[in-house]
């Protein structure tokens, strides 16, 4: 859950867009809580973790896998929680593996290790002339996804050190005699 934190941030500030005072109050906690939640020096409880997938969207598995990009995917989505494949995405499946019924709709089974695309990367698998090159398809969309899923990581991590207030402890220091005392004590 390392960056639990950074997910937390980027759905108030990207996805939301709203101040975190706002979130709080519509979570019924303090800002104090919201802040030390996004800055990672909190875990939320079980109720505040499902109150939060419930703000914005999206499933606690999003938020506690550290393998899961931190832009949330339409699989990520709380609303399509119950859903195996989302709205807009294509499932790959053999020649022939669908049925057709009587109303004239097809059905296809979801197979074991059968790939997934959304809209743009189904207009890029259509290209593809063999198997091979599907294949190197995949693997530079899974590259250039861990690419923008790291850079946006680092975005964050500044973006929330840029917004921490310095920790400085004050030491104490003696008060200092008035001057005109110490200068008739030294005469």
């Amino acid at each position: 859950m390392r960056r639990l934190h950074l997910k937390l941030f980027y759905l108030r500030t990207r996805v939301k867009r709203e101040p975190q005072g706002v979130t709080a109050k519509i979570l019924g906690v303090r800002p104090a809580t919201m802040s030390h939640l996004e800055q990672g020096r909190s875990l939320p409880t079980l109720p505040m973790l499902l109150a939060l997938c419930k703000h914005y969207d999206v499933v606690p598995t999003y938020l506690l896998d550290d393998d899961r990009p931190i832009e949330p995917t339409l699989r990520d989505r709380w609303s399509e929680r119950a859903n195996l494949l989302t709205r807009g995405n294509w499932l790959e499946v053999p020649e022939g593996s669908w049925v057709t019924t009587n109303d004239g709709v097809k059905l296809c089974p979801v197979l074991q290790g059968a790939r997934f695309y959304d809209a743009v990367a189904q207009a890029q698998r259509m290209t593809c002339q063999n198997g091979d090159a599907a294949r190197v398809l995949e693997e530079s969309i899974h590259s250039a996804r861990r690419d923008t899923d790291k850079d946006l990581e680092e975005r964050l991590k500044r973006e929330l050190m840029g917004q921490r207030k310095p920790r400085t402890k004050q030491t104490r220091v003696p008060p200092q005699p008035p001057r005109h005392i110490s200068q008739a004590a030294q005469a």
